[in-house]
């Protein structure tokens, strides 16, 4: 039965290809899955008037058209095309192409199979064509792992010298089933592989032992399956590790000094990475080295820069080369030092002796301790950096290494040290303070003398020396008529602070302080006088510094304050015009005198002022630089001279007063012809000092004496009697015609009368004008401005004056 189908169907089969015009006879193309392909369909028909109307795509045994064209209302190139679902976007059928062909791409492995081609014309019998289409799928994925299971990929590693290498290549998809090999660059290592249950295809290659040629070899797995597409690969190349081969100290072997710096260099080859070089002296590793290497990291040194110390010699130096990366890779080279140093002493007191316990009239041991290379020549003492030597009579006994100091005293307290000299150089020991404790003593530089009022309280300050420190005090109080014990201080350690108050002249008088520690009570007491407060001490010291074209400063020492609370009176007096310029008071000697004339010479006098009264003076000169801008200007500079309507009306002024003072001057002469006889009388002078005391009360207590007199300048109530010797009795200044409305009240002839509060007088207050507040630049006169204190260092709220000269 089944032998009578079979003939039917070849039968029909014939009967077909004959009446269908059949064409192709089921060629089979191969693909590979992923690419394109193109089928082939004939549509041209055999006779030129004819034309194919209908094209239709059948796969395997489907009866539905897979891919149709249909071109019967219209020409060929205008037909309607038509695709399934399954290969929508994917195929395209082509009529320009010769013959027309069915596109595919891209492909998919569901593509495989029997494709049929059925061609109708208009007027020819219809055409059919048959292909076979196989679809190879490549493999899809390839991974290369290591003996731990590890993907790797690219550079793997490293992998130490003499390791084992393990790569396993896996290959998963593909069909039919791909070949799977190992190479080394162009050379076939491996081509055996197996097919686990999963479909999976593996190849090991193994190893036994990297040597130093298998650095940077390359490895690659290659897996296909078809001659069309190209086999998919990955390569790893081989990093490794490499150990030291040699390792050697170059330097010779010769005694060192310690005085010298010396480069030790050790060199090792063969590593890679390169190497890590470490120096030990014995098992202390050393870092102060300097490492460079080759480029490609086969040689490398490191030099050592030392000082070798004593404590080096006979010490062994090890130069030690080891891959960090690799176990047991170390290798070494080592010489032994010898150093030749200077004496190194050691200073210590003897065994017996405790440093706490050393009073006056102790005997005190010192041992010095000595290490050297070669042994010391000479061995010497010191105390307080000076030799000594031995001294019987003052108890110093001197013997090699030790030295004895018999009955010691507060002058033995220092420092000692003994010193040595070998070939190599000079070497002390440490330096021990011997501390020799003593009773109290006054200390030195302190306040002996108190000056104040009666009734005022005085805090009478004592200190002393003393070893140990810890001391009590006690006061007593000595005059002429009577010696009393005081009770009102209070201590602060090495000090204390008595309080004190004179109730009339015989109180005034010494005040005793004592102090008592554990060694013993002060042998002589402190002495502190009190007497009744008077004026200030004069100033010392002055200086002038910081000039410019307009101001100066002034610093001076101030003297003892009379045991009150003083302050400082500058006064700057203009020697051209013999008139005051500045009068300045402040707490601190230090002063800026500022909006100065330029290129002037000046007289300065300062001195101090209490309660009490006022010191002697201190007069010096000074000078303003010259300004610049008075310079004449070059004769080829252009000047324009512009004129403003003021000074117009002040050159008016000006001329109007130049021409009062010629008649004035006229009217004058006139009178002097007429009284010829008469005499003339001689200007009084009744503005000189009566008397210091009545210098003094010029300057009343919470006032401030910066006085500034007018066009004529009297210096009683401001210059004292000192300052007289420069014969200044009184200042004409001279006033121009265009100053004459600017000038001060004209000072009266009167004496300035004082109340008996030691003040002045309502009449003597418009005598002398109240200061103004600036310097202005009109004519001959300045006004000036009184400047407050400021802390010492400093002129007085003045930034452009600091200590440095000008």
């Amino acid at each position: 039965m089944w032998r009578l189908n079979t003939a039917l169907l070849c039968f029909g089969y014939i009967l077909e290809c004959v009446a269908g015009n059949w064409i192709g006879g089921g060629r089979e193309n191969v693909a590979v899955a992923g690419g394109k392909m193109t089928l082939p369909c004939n549509i041209t028909p055999i006779s030129s008037d004819d034309r194919a109307v209908l094209v239709l795509w059948y796969k395997d045994d489907f009866s539905k058209p897979v891919y149709s064209l249909d071109s019967r209302k219209g020409e060929i190139s205008q037909a309607r095309h038509a695709t399934s679902e399954t290969f929508t976007g994917r195929a395209y059928f082509s009529t320009v192409d010769r013959p027309a062909v069915l596109v595919l791409e891209p492909l998919v492995p569901e593509d495989e199979g029997r494709y049929r081609c059925r061609v109708d014309f208009e007027r020819e019998r219809t055409r059919h064509s048959e292909f076979y289409l196989v679809v190879i799928v490549p493999p899809k994925r390839l991974v290369i792992t290591d003996e731990r299971g590890d993907t790797v990929q690219s550079l793997i590693g490293p992998y130490n010298e003499g390791d084992r290498l393990t790569l396993t290549c896996h290959v998963e998809g593909g069909t039919p089933t791909p070949s799977v090999t190992w190479w080394r660059e162009s050379v076939l290592l491996d081509e055996t592989y197996d097919t686990t249950i999963f479909g999976e295809v593996r190849n090991k290659l193994q190893i036994e032992q990297l040597r130093r040629h298998d650095l940077m070899a390359t490895f690659t797995c290659q897996a296909s399956n078809n001659n069309i597409s190209l086999p998919i690969t990955s390569t790893v190349t081989i990093d490794m590790n490499f150990r030291p081969l040699t390792v050697r100290i170059q330097n010779d072997r010769k005694p060192l000094s310690t005085g010298d710096t010396i480069q030790l260099e050790c060199v090792t080859m063969g590593s890679r990475p390169p190497a890590e070089i470490t120096w030990w002296k014995g098992n202390t590793q050393l870092r102060r080295t300097k490492t460079r290497s080759s480029g490609d990291g086969n040689y490398t040194s490191s030099v050592l820069t030392m000082k070798p110390s004593s404590d080096d010699s006979g010490k062994l130096m090890t130069c030690r080369a080891v891959n960090p990366l690799m176990p047991n890779s170390a290798i070494e080279d080592s010489l032994k030092l010898e150093v030749h140093y200077p004496p190194q002493l050691s200073l210590r007191l003897g065994s017996k002796l405790r440093h706490t316990h050393i009073q006056e009239d102790n005997d005190v041991y010192l041992e010095c301790k000595i290490r050297a290379n070669p042994w010391v020549t000479e061995v010497m003492w010191k105390f307080e950096r000076k030799d000594l030597i031995t001294n019987t009579s003052a108890g110093i006994i001197v013997s090699n290494q030790s030295l004895v100091l018999q009955k010691v005293k507060r002058s033995s307290r220092g420092h000692y040290l003994c010193a040595a000299i070998n070939p190599e150089g000079y070497g002390e020991s440490n330096a021990i303070f011997l501390r020799v404790q003593y009773a109290p003593v006054c200390k030195p530089d302190q306040k002996l003398t108190y000056g104040i009022p009666q009734y005022d309280k005085v805090k009478v300050l004592c200190q002393v020396e003393a070893d140990p420190p810890e001391v009590t005090f006690r006061w007593n109080y000595n005059n002429s008529l009577e010696k009393l014990e005081i009770v009102n201080f209070e201590n602060n350690g090495l000090s204390s602070m008595a309080t004190f108050t004179p109730r009339n002249n015989q109180d005034f008088g010494s005040l005793l302080c004592w102090a008592t520690n554990d060694v013993g009570i002060q042998r002589e007491p402190c002495v502190y006088t009190v007497i009744p407060a008077g004026v200030p001490d004069p100033v010392t010291s002055c200086a002038v510094f910081n000039h410019t074209d307009h101001s100066f400063c002034v610093r001076c020492e101030p003297g003892y304050d009379g045991g009150l609370r003083q302050h400082f009176v500058m006064e700057v007096h203009d020697m051209a015009y013999q008139r005051l310029r500045a009068n300045m008071t402040a707490a601190v000697s230090i002063f800026l005198a500022r909006n100065l004339p330029s290129s002037s010479s000046f007289l300065v006098v300062v001195y101090a002022v209490n309660s009490k009264g006022r010191s002697q003076t201190k007069v010096l000169t000074a000078k303003t630089l010259h300004n610049p801008e008075t310079q004449p200007h070059n004769d080829k500079s252009n000047w324009k001279l512009t004129f403003s309507p003021v000074l117009v009306v002040l050159i008016s002024v000006a001329v109007g007063l130049i021409i009062i003072s010629v008649i004035i001057v006229l009217v004058v002469k006139c009178r002097r012809r007429r009284g010829t006889t008469q005499k003339l009388e001689p200007i009084p002078r009744t503005e000189k000092y009566e008397s210091p005391l009545e210098q003094m009360m010029t300057l009343p207590e919470e006032k401030c004496p910066d006085i500034i007199p007018g066009n004529s300048v009297k210096m009683k109530p401001t210059i004292s009697l000192p300052f007289q010797d420069y014969e200044i009795e009184e200042y004409r200044i001279p006033v121009s015609p265009l100053d004459s409305r600017l000038s001060a009240t004209p000072a009266s002839n009167k004496p300035s009368s004082l109340t008996s509060h030691g003040k002045y007088s309502q009449q003597d207050k418009e005598i002398h004008p109240q200061a103004l507040q600036d310097f202005s630049n009109k004519g001959c006169q300045r006004l000036i401005k009184v400047l407050p204190a400021n802390l010492p260092g400093r002129c007085h709220q003045e930034p452009i004056c600091d200590d440095t000269n000008v």
